[in-house]
């Protein structure tokens, strides 16, 4: 009896052991594919970054460490460029999320048949390229022949903004055209999170006499914090890494640069100005920094579900 169980063991053991080994060999097509497409480029945009490489240099590269980055630091525009950057980020992520979790919240106590409805016009500027999104908004914040301006004018206004002129309207504009653009992808996320919520809940509350503020702060809040976590991170990643809305919408960077983020730098760098090391050196500095960033946001938003 125990030679026959030590027999099933061992057969378990190579049976599990066979498909182990199976799993690892399906496994080598897909893992070959992200060193040779993802990591292998990040290296050697590291590398090249640490080189004197640029449109006149690309033979000869020499070893310079981190005199582009110096460069990037000493550059009198960077902190321009940083802020707007850092200034679009919190308007979009802000503003984004708090109007994804409100829309959210009034479609989940509609009927189903409008709440479906209203999902599928609020998701559908998702479909479009951002570059024509960039551009339809252009045209709409045309200082004489916009939309928007139009009807500003038509309601007496006398004095309508130059949207994409005013270096103090120029981010806010880029906001709002972002956050049109993916509002109805995070109501989703969103909606999907408010579905998990079990309806006992807040027939529960109801009972004790708790109104509809009540069942928000202390149920669907903290029950929802997951999805809010998800969201901030995908939002700042999303923001940071935005080039082609902001680029066709600011005709690559606004007046004086009061429009350009660090991507749309990035390309300035590279395509413009040819300082192909610069532009590399930027890119390596921006990944780190959004990796950065999303670390803390998820340990800071983590820590608030738990407190919650």
């Amino acid at each position: 009896m125990k030679k026959r169980n030590k027999l099933k063991a061992y057969g378990s053991d190579m049976i599990s052991h066979k498909w182990g080994l199976h799993g690892a060999l399906m496994a080598v097509p897909a893992l070959a594919l992200v060193i040779v497409f993802i990591y292998t480029p990040l290296f050697m945009n590291i590398g090249y970054s640490m080189t004197n490489y640029s449109s006149t240099v690309r033979q000869d590269l020499k070893f310079i460490g981190f005199e582009n980055f110096l460069r990037l630091f000493a550059d009198k525009d960077f902190m321009l460029v940083v802020n707007n950057t850092l200034y679009l980020t919190i308007l979009y992520v802000v503003i984004l999320n708090t109007m994804a979790v409100v829309f959210s919240v009034l479609i989940m106590q509609t009927s189903q048949k409008y709440g479906a409805f209203i999902k599928s016009i609020l998701y559908f500027p998702c479909l479009i390229a951002m570059a024509v999104v960039g551009y339809m908004w252009k045209i709409m914040y045309s200082y004489k022949n916009g939309l928007i301006n139009m009807f500003l004018g038509a309601i007496g206004f006398e004095k309508v903004p130059q949207w994409l002129g005013d270096i103090k309207m120029i981010m806010p504009s880029t906001a709002i055209a972002i956050i049109w653009y993916a509002l109805g992808y995070y109501i989703v996320i969103y909606y999907a999170g408010l579905m998990a919520i079990p309806t006992e809940l807040y027939e529960a509350s109801s009972v004790e006499g708790s109104n509809r503020w009540q069942d928000f702060r202390f149920i669907t809040f903290p029950l929802l914090a997951p999805s809010i976590t998800i969201n901030v991170i995908l939002t700042t990643m999303a923001i940071i890494g935005s080039f082609d809305l902001p680029y066709t919408l600011t005709s690559g960077g606004g007046p004086g640069r009061f429009g350009t983020t660090i991507p749309l730098w990035i390309y300035r760098l590279y395509f413009t100005d040819y300082q192909f090391g610069q532009s590399i050196a930027l890119s390596v500095l921006l990944m780190v920094v959004a990796m950065v960033v999303a670390l803390i946001e998820l340990k800071v938003l983590t820590a608030r579900e738990e407190e919650l």
